[in-house]
């Protein structure tokens, strides 16, 4: 009798045991799937989209934006409408292998994009509309309109103003004809950033999905793990902040002191 009760006992821990594996390992596989398909967290590594993103942002990212496509490739299982202008995307780094990066869709298949020593943009010979939001000793703040009801804030050096927008005076610093396929992508921080200017025109199949919004930042990582966020440095007023909408003054003042 006690012989069976101990077998009874060995055979419910047993089953205890493996209720317990199954549990752990479903789990995992569904926050897997949950990352691969729809949303994954990221951390901005620099300042080149000031001051829509700061350094130090950690963003999360929808997947299952533009489509699904197979895990580890860029074979797509379901394609969805291209990203529209002004977008923020992240994907592949295209001199840095294994790097991701992260910038603003601005110039769409087919498009002519001229993009001016003032950081401005014409598309296909129109500019994008901007008005002055803030103004420092060295920088401006300045909301892009990206004429589809959308609009942004970028950064731009005073000492580079010399050219209008509405003038041809020295041409564009970089002209594309987007080829079909591809996007024009750009920095907010138009002056510090590298970008199509640098790498050319970006493939959609390098896309990994939209930035949507910042769920933590912080002034600085923790001393031994610069991309750990320091908990005493957190940016409490962008918690939860949307990237659609428009940066405000705060911001920019912010993000040309971080970029001391």
């Amino acid at each position: 009798m006690e012989d069976s009760s101990q077998h009874d006992d060995s055979q419910n821990k047993q089953g205890t045991w493996r209720q317990a594996v199954v549990s752990f390992v479903l789990s995992a596989l569904l926050v897997l799937v949950f990352r691969w398909i729809v949303f994954e967290p990221y951390v901005i590594p620099s300042g080149s989209m000031m001051p829509t993103l700061l350094e130090l942002d950690y963003i999360y990212v929808n997947k299952f934006a533009y489509g699904l496509r197979l895990p580890f490739s860029n074979q797509w299982l379901l394609e969805r409408s291209g990203p529209e202008r002004c977008d923020v995307v992240v994907f592949r780094s295209q001199t840095e292998p294994g790097i991701f990066v992260i910038k603003r869709v601005i110039g769409l298949p087919g498009e002519k994009v001229d993009l001016y020593p003032d950081g401005r943009v014409r598309i296909n010979g129109r500019p994008l509309a901007t008005s002055l939001k803030d103004e420092g000793d060295e920088y401006q703040i300045l909301s892009e309109d990206c004429g589809n009801g959308k609009a942004h804030d970028i950064r731009v050096e005073i000492s580079r103003q010399a050219v209008q927008p509405d003038t041809e005076e020295d041409g564009p610093e970089y002209s594309v004809v987007v080829p079909e396929g591809q996007y024009a992508m750009f920095g907010d921080n138009r002056h510090q950033s590298a970008d199509s200017r640098v790498w050319g025109t970006l493939p959609r199949q390098d896309f990994l999905g939209e930035a949507l919004g910042i769920w933590l930042s912080c002034e600085e990582g923790l001393p031994s793990l610069q991309r750990v966020c320091n908990p005493s440095t957190m940016r409490w007023h962008r918690i939860f902040n949307r990237l659609s909408r428009a940066s405000g003054a705060a911001d920019g003042a912010a993000a040309e002191k971080s970029s001391r």
